[in-house]
């Protein structure tokens, strides 16, 4: 069971407490976060989503809502170990920022790792990932292109990317 702190419209803590699939009220809003991991290499990771989530078997970033007692940050470096295994300190991660989302503000990260980290190093979230792959510029946009991309995450690379491209390798 996911229990989550709630927010008024401005992001003002409402000191009430939400368990995930409940209805929201019209007044209530929770955070969620998303980090975007790149490798030393330049490239781009990947998760392709479980069957039973909505979005089925499409790619998207490490992503998830934060829990109660967590900060935005706190809730992005929890993501990112429990769905790929990849453990960082708050430190390691870059605020990108924040979108309003449905009935969530939506706070993005990233992560650029200072070593390769190979596929088989990670362990994926059982329910929640069920693949996960590097993948360079081109391969993201064919991906892309082909549907193979969660639409609402397609969208907010576009509006990270010029964050993101001066770590990302663009093949030549």
């Amino acid at each position: 069971m996911e229990i989550w702190d709630l927010v008024d419209a401005s992001r003002k803590p409402l000191n009430k407490l939400h368990t995930r699939g409940e209805e929201l009220q019209p007044d209530e809003f929770h955070v969620v976060v998303e980090v975007y991991t790149i490798n030393a290499d330049g490239r781009l990771l990947l998760t392709r989503r479980d069957t039973t989530k909505p979005f089925p078997l499409l790619w998207e970033s490490t992503g998830g809502s934060v829990h109660a007692g967590e900060s935005s940050l706190e809730g992005a470096v929890r993501e990112l170990a429990e769905e790929t295994g990849i453990v960082v300190a708050a430190s390691d991660l870059q605020y990108l920022g924040e979108r309003s989302k449905g009935k969530s503000f939506l706070d993005s990260y990233l992560y650029v790792s200072d070593r390769t980290i190979d596929i088989s190093e990670l362990t994926l979230q059982p329910g929640e990932v069920c693949d996960a792959k590097w993948v360079q510029v081109e391969e993201l946009k064919e991906m892309n292109r082909t549907g193979q991309v969660v639409p609402p995450v397609w969208a907010r690379y576009q509006v990270y990317w010029e964050e993101l491209k001066q770590f990302i390798q663009v093949s030549k």
